[in-house]
């Protein structure tokens, strides 16, 4: 990757649905530059897809939560429960948006979620609780997100 990809990777950070026209404006590259480096990108997997930055005040779901989890290195009944067997209980609950495997600090485990209100807080720290292997919860509310 060199110089221009890093050029077009950071302009489609920033807005995933310029043309290649207007992408090749802003880099100051040929538009058949632009598009042959990003099927590039894209076939290289440095590009794995496209998404919508979404005003989530204005959804169903308006509260972001992130949790911040402990594994236990054994439970009662099992010797190990493996992280990645924890992982997909967590990736499979409807509000988690993201999974973060963090390494140092005092968490091994980071998610964020969105929730309808502030009273599902609750219940949805419960249902992580219940997860077998998970020692230790703790989360935090966001109150604001600033997208860059």
């Amino acid at each position: 990757m060199d110089k221009r990809d890093k050029l077009l990777i950071r302009e489609l950070e920033r807005n995933a649905k310029l043309s290649s026209r207007k992408l090749a404006m802003r880099v100051g590259l040929p538009i058949s530059t632009v598009h042959r480096r990003v099927k590039n990108l894209e076939k290289q997997g440095v590009i794995k897809g496209y998404r919508a930055i979404i005003d989530y005040e204005k959804t169903d779901k308006p509260i972001p939560i992130l949790v911040f989890i402990n594994i236990s290195e054994t439970t009662r009944k099992e010797k190990h429960v493996p992280i990645t067997r924890i992982k997909e209980e967590l990736s499979s609950l409807h509000d988690v948006h993201e999974l973060m495997d963090v390494k140092g600090g005092d968490w091994d485990l980071i998610l964020k979620a969105r929730l309808p209100s502030l009273k599902e807080t609750t219940p949805f720290l419960e249902r992580i609780r219940e997860i077998k292997g998970i020692e230790e919860v703790s989360s935090t509310i966001i109150t604001e997100e600033i997208i860059l």
